[in-house]
């Protein structure tokens, strides 16, 4: 298991969150990861009480899931984050879920682009100042992290040409 990545995220697998085939929902990792991304927000001084304070908020803009193995009821999972890259109004980032345990293993990965937003213009805008910093020391502590072999795919039907 992936020890380099900091774990942002911890939960439960929840009864209701399971579908028909008695593991987790698609819909599920997706919300994981969501609540993932509002712990990592949060850290960098961008969560809900900012948010209803000043307007300023997040916003996803794209997200890329693979599903790389089950998850069923009441395992418990981390979620660990990499900062790929950012500016003044975005975040690239790099989620992954590992199912922890004696044999714990990769469950889900989730590349994702976050934006920065003025509720107030409903439009971007850049990270307040502190949150920039904080997003920079981010970026230093992440910096000799390896870049992750799946990002930046492309889903297709791969045929073999006869």
């Amino acid at each position: 298991m992936d020890s380099i990545r900091p774990v942002i995220h911890t939960t439960v697998i929840q009864p209701e969150w399971l579908d028909y085939n008695d593991h987790l929902n698609v819909a599920y990792y997706l919300l994981i990861f969501d609540q993932a991304g509002e712990a990592l927000v949060h850290s960098l001084g961008l969560g809900e009480l900012v948010t209803r304070a000043t307007g300023i908020s997040w916003v996803v803009l794209e997200n890329h899931i693979t599903y790389d193995n089950e998850v069923t009821l009441g395992q418990m999972v981390d979620v660990r984050v990499q900062l790929l890259d950012h500016d003044q109004k975005r975040l690239h980032l790099y989620f992954e879920m590992h199912v922890k345990g004696d044999r714990g293993y990769l469950a889900a990965t989730l590349e994702q682009m976050l934006l920065c937003v003025d509720l107030n213009k409903r439009r971007s805008t850049w990270f307040p100042d502190n949150v920039q910093a904080e997003i920079q020391s981010l970026s230093r502590s992440h910096a000799d992290f390896p870049r992750p072999g799946n990002i930046g795919r492309q889903i297709g039907i791969h045929r073999l040409v006869r």
